[in-house]
């Protein structure tokens, strides 16, 4: 039977021919699944078209093999129309192809410009927010140094554009507040309370003070710079450990403190600190909620009134008061890009007035600590410095 003939019959659409080339098919099919290089597949499949045998027909493909070879070797009108409306249709859809890219391209411009324009959106909301936001106190806890807060704390918190209606005084006891009242003026401040002798017993005393949810922010009194982090990146090297860091004088700690607090709300955290150096070396642009010391000179809390928060030591009631805070919310907040400036254990006056061998009594309270807190602690005792030390191991939040 010739290849036009059984094309003709496929055409026409008769049963009896249709279903006899399906199980000419079928057998093709099922013979070639068994063994790929029979010569019987080869004869079978030379029956219906003289060109090399495929893997696998149909009969979608077979009608189309021989509709193409009619149109070839009879060349009638009948089907010159439909060739071209074809390669109109192809044309229309090329341009339509193209339209569609360029619609796409223009969509994901715009895609682009709306999630830029929803970002600084964001942004500018998270602005108004902070700057709505001034409920915050400044608490700074003293003993025997009037003239060194004046030199220290408080000068930086007017160099910083820090209302004096956030700042508070703390001092021990009536002597005291004469002193302070005497020798610091009106203007650099907003209230002078008497409150107990005893860094811990002070801090203790400032948080049954304020109402819960107060937000606070305690600062030493010998306080001498709060700088952040700058990172310049190359182009050209995409590396972060080769990118230039610098350290400079914070640029707006009002609305630092403000946006600290509001990490704090959105995250359920309840104690923020910063980097415990102002050393560029350090430093890093990382903002953490796990476990890591938040130091003692400058930090802030949202307060409350319960018994596992109330301090036991003096010495170390920093390390004691992270490691509260953590065992209680999982979580603290610090700021590895900003970093404060003071002398530990130098200046006159505060706990150095109270006569007490520093490094012994921070040897008891590491050794407390570690006992209270013994899977998230380990001691550290060969710093320069000669102050026993305690390690918190870092836990994620």
């Amino acid at each position: 039977m010739s290849q036009i003939k059984i094309a003709d019959k496929f055409i026409i659409k008769n049963k009896s021919n249709t279903n006899d080339i399906q199980n000419l098919i079928k057998t093709i099919n099922k013979q070639q699944k068994r063994t790929k290089q029979s010569k019987e597949i080869n004869t079978l499949k030379s029956k219906l078209y003289k060109h090399k045998p495929i893997k696998r027909i149909g009969i979608k493909t077979y009608k189309k093999q021989f509709q193409n070879n009619l149109l070839k070797t009879r060349k009638k009108t009948v089907f010159k129309p439909t060739y071209r409306i074809k390669s109109k249709s192809k044309s229309k859809s090329k341009s339509k192809s193209k339209s569609k890219s360029k619609s796409k391209s223009k969509s994901k411009s715009k895609s682009k410009s709306k999630s830029q324009t929803n970002k600084t959106k964001k942004q500018d909301l998270i602005n108004t927010y902070i700057s709505k936001q001034s409920k915050y106190i400044i608490v700074i806890p003293s003993y025997n140094r009037p003239e060194l807060i004046q030199q220290k704390t408080l000068s930086l918190l007017k160099k910083h554009s820090i209302k004096s209606s956030h700042i508070v005084i703390f001092v021990a006891n009536r002597e005291q507040y004469d002193l302070y009242k005497s020798k610091i003026p009106k203007t650099l401040y907003h209230k002078l309370v008497i409150g107990v002798k005893g860094l811990k017993n002070q801090r203790n005393y400032i948080s049954n003070y304020y109402p819960e949810g107060t937000h606070i922010v305690q600062m030493d009194d010998d306080l001498e710079k709060i700088v952040q982090l700058n990172v310049e990146n190359n182009e050209n090297n995409k590396n972060t450990k080769k990118s230039k860091k610098t350290i400079e004088p914070i640029s707006n700690l009002d609305t630092f403190i403000k946006k600290a607090f509001l990490l704090c709300n959105t995250n359920n955290i309840f104690l923020w600190g910063v980097y415990p150096l102002a050393n560029s070396h350090f430093m890093t642009n990382t903002i953490t909620t796990d476990l890591r010391f938040i130091v003692g000179p400058m930090w802030g809390m949202i307060n409350r009134h319960h018994p596992d928060l109330e301090l036991t030591i003096d010495e170390k009631e920093n390390t004691e008061r992270t490691l509260q805070y953590w065992s209680m919310d999982g979580k603290v907040l610090r700021f590895n890009n900003v970093g404060i400036e003071t002398k530990y254990y130098k200046n006159k006056g505060g706990m150095q007035n109270e006569g007490k061998n520093r490094k012994e009594e921070a040897l008891k309270s590491i050794q407390y600590l570690h006992n209270k807190y013994p899977t998230i602690t380990k001691l550290h005792l060969s710093k320069k410095s000669g102050v026993p030390e305690l390690k918190l191991i870092r836990h994620k939040a």
